[in-house]
C-alpha cells in the first residue's frame, strides 16, 4: 500500500466504502461512468467541505452527473468507541439530510464513507486533512483528473471539474 502522491492522468487506487445512511457501496466500479469527487476531511474541516459541497450542487444540480462523496478516516477511533462513533457520525448525516433543498434525494448528495482502517485514506495520501480537506477527482473511467489540498478549496475543485462533468 503506497502513500505516495497521486498522479494525474493514472488509474485511481481501488476501493470500496459503505455510505452511512443508504448503505450504498461506492467504488471504482460501481461509479463507472460518473466522476467522483472524494473529498477526505476530519472534523476539524466539515465546514469548509460543507461550503464545498454547496458550491458543487450548485454548479450541478443535476443527480447521477456527479457523486462528491466525504471519506473520513476513522482509523483513530479505538474499536470499542466505534458504535458510538458511528452513532454521532448517523448524526451529522441527519443533519445534512435536514440541510438539503426538498425534491433531492439525499442519497444522491449526501455521501458519508467512513474509512474505519484508514486504509483508503492511505492508498489517497490523505494527510493532515485536520488542517485543509484534500480532493480527488476521478473521471467516469477511474483515471485521476485532480488533486488539491490547500487553500481556495472551492475554487480549486470547481476548476478540476471543468471539463471533465458533463
Amino acid at each position: 500500500m503506497s502513500t505516495s502522491a497521486l498522479v494525474v492522468g493514472a488509474p485511481a487506487p481501488e476501493f470500496s466504502l459503505v455510505a452511512l445512511g443508504s448503505n450504498r457501496v461506492i467504488n471504482l466500479d460501481v461509479c463507472r461512468g460518473t466522476p467522483l469527487l472524494l473529498v477526505f476531511h476530519d472534523q476539524n474541516t466539515v465546514d469548509a467541505v460543507q461550503a464545498l459541497q454547496e458550491a458543487v450542487r450548485a454548479r450541478y444540480p443535476e443527480a447521477g452527473r456527479l457523486l462528491a462523496p466525504s471519506v473520513v478516516n476513522m482509523s483513530a477511533v479505538p474499536v470499542f468507541l466505534r458504535p458510538l462513533a458511528e452513532q454521532v457520525m448517523k448524526g451529522v448525516y441527519a443533519k445534512a439530510a435536514d440541510a438539503m433543498p426538498p425534491g433531492l434525494d439525499v442519497a444522491d448528495y449526501v455521501i458519508i464513507l467512513l474509512d474505519w482502517d484508514g486504509k483508503v485514506s492511505m492508498r489517497y495520501n490523505a494527510r493532515k486533512i485536520g488542517n485543509a480537506p484534500l480532493v480527488t477527482l476521478i473521471d467516469g473511467e477511474g483515471i485521476v483528473r485532480g488533486v488539491h489540498q490547500g487553500d481556495d478549496l472551492i475554487g480549486a475543485a470547481l476548476a478540476m471539474l471543468d471539463g471533465v462533468v458533463l
